[in-house]
């Protein structure tokens, strides 16, 4: 999606909370503010992520990543 590709271009972290329905992911430049962020929607949601928008990796992980697959039905 053209749209997704320009926004995760313009920032260079993404959030991502697979179980937090409305808000979607949350973008920033700042690493410690969306850490933050993403530690509250682990707490909040079970399991959060902050990706590197440039390299793709995972810098940043709270929460339960198995808890969150067995209740998706992925495990």
């Amino acid at each position: 999606d053209y749209k997704q590709k320009t926004v995760m271009n313009q920032f260079l972290y993404t959030c991502e909370t697979p179980n937090k329905f409305v808000g979607g992911d949350v973008h920033s430049n700042d690493l410690e503010t969306i850490e933050n962020y993403a530690l509250e929607c682990g707490e909040d949601y079970g399991y959060s992520i902050v990706r590197n928008n440039v390299t793709g990796e995972i810098v940043f992980e709270y929460g339960d990543q198995l808890l969150h697959q067995i209740e998706q039905g992925i495990i």
